[in-house]
């Protein structure tokens, strides 16, 4: 796992395309913290696996499985709230293909089709 944290990424990469609200801003820290929390049970089922040991030696799928898709859905309604992912709003602010530029460059490290 990278030392960069992907949430600290995707909050420069919305700030510097998105002019948020006071109020909006604490959502985004929000989708920030849980967009970290997401890349942490990436890393877990990456390293252990989608099959773990119980403590009984049974074979189990990951818990960090369920965490990872409980996580992603808070994520998502998080950026729908901040109307990252509104498909009906029409200027620049909610753009569907701006919020997913904003998200790869976040995942990525993207800026202007060059590699941070």
């Amino acid at each position: 796992m990278s030392n960069q944290k992907i949430g600290a990424e995707f909050r420069r990469a919305v700030v510097e395309e998105f002019d948020l609200e006071a109020y909006e801003v604490t959502t985004l820290d929000r989708a920030c913290a849980v967009l970290d929390q997401i890349q942490g049970l990436e890393h877990d089922v990456k390293t252990r696996g989608v099959i773990v040991r119980g403590i009984r030696g049974g074979l189990y799928p990951n818990p960090s499985l369920k965490e990872l898709r409980a996580a992603e859905s808070s994520f998502m309604a998080l950026v729908r709230s901040l109307g990252l992912s509104d498909a009906n709003s029409g200027g620049d602010k909610g753009s569907p293909s701006a919020a997913a530029r904003a998200m790869n460059r976040a995942r990525w490290g993207v800026r202007g089709g060059k590699a941070a």
